[in-house]
């Protein structure tokens, strides 16, 4: 069944790629069913061109979720990030996320997660663990910077982002994205190769941790459904910008250390977290490997 189902997952990750953009959208100012109707099956069935009863059977294949209950989970563990930050209200999480109303976020919240978000609050989640070895002191440096448009190639992944640390995830991703551009005429002067990390590791279980492996190009492209090489536009943003060096296994630690130290009056925004590898581990020693890591930050608003 699995290998019958192969010739769907281009289709299917054109479905996770529209429910990673719904998820992270601002429906604040949208009708309250507005979520709802844009993740139907209905919906995603015409997007995939997969019939409504293939498309259910495919994903729970593909996935290892029923589809429902995957939207539901991302929708709650984006919710449970934006209540870690400790700047938003169970009404404007609720508004920002697509429910119809706090109570009804509160019910799934609650049922999801065992606990409610008042309780989420005051639990502080796990510790990472880290390598052994001596305390890392991490220089923590940053600029801001502002991307307006940058047109890429990408290749997606779910599962444990260790697996995109090694050689074969590079030859599977990376390279094959400068093949096809090359191929396609659509590499810029000067290629930039980034990651696009979707989850919090102490948030989402590893091995269901959303990664794209992209690569910059010279001009918008249009998405093929039958292609697993996608394409998207990284909207404007402002970021915060450090550079980590060293081995890919100590990024988690200088997440934790970087987010503790944002630019004074500004707070992590809701856009994605992005990674830029300036070097690569098939020709860098481990220790002399670069990585900036861009965080999203939005002014802290100004009281009247």
């Amino acid at each position: 069944m699995a290998q019958k189902n192969e010739q769907y997952y281009p289709q299917l990750d054109a479905i996770l790629h529209h429910i990673n953009l719904m998820v992270q959208r601002d429906w604040s100012c949208e009708p309250s069913d507005s979520f709802n109707r844009q993740n139907s099956i209905s919906k995603l069935s015409e997007l995939s061109a997969i019939s409504k009863r293939n498309l259910h059977i495919v994903f729970k294949s593909y996935t290892g979720e029923y589809l429902h209950k995957y939207i539901n989970r991302l929708r709650l563990e984006y919710a449970w990030g934006m209540l870690k930050s400790g700047n938003y209200t169970n009404e404007k999480i609720a508004e920002h996320i697509g429910f119809a109303n706090v109570t009804a976020f509160y019910n799934a919240f609650k049922k999801h997660f065992g606990q409610t978000p008042a309780q989420s609050k005051q639990v502080p989640l796990p510790l990472r663990t880290t390598p052994s070895g001596p305390e890392h002191a991490f220089n923590l440096a940053y600029s801001i910077r502002e991307i307006n448009e940058k047109p890429l190639l990408f290749l997606s992944h779910i599962g444990n982002y260790e697996l995109a640390n090694t050689f074969a995830f590079e030859t599977a991703t990376w390279d094959t994205l400068y093949e096809y551009a090359a191929n396609h005429d659509l590499l810029p002067d000067e290629e930039e190769y980034w990651g696009i990390c979707y989850d919090d590791t102490l948030i989402t279980h590893p091995d269901k941790c959303r990664f794209y492996a992209c690569l910059t190009i010279n001009a918008p492209v249009k998405s093929h459904l039958t292609s697993r090489i996608k394409s998207m536009t990284l909207p404007r943003q402002l970021y915060a910008v450090y550079c980590h060096k060293g081995k890919y296994t100590l990024l988690d630690t200088f997440y934790d250390a970087i987010l503790k130290n944002l630019p004074p009056n500004y707070l992590l925004g809701e856009s994605f977290i992005l990674e830029r590898y300036l070097n690569s581990p098939t020709d860098t020693p481990a220790d002399e490997l670069l990585t900036e890591v861009w965080l999203p930050i939005k002014a802290i608003p100004t009281k009247i």
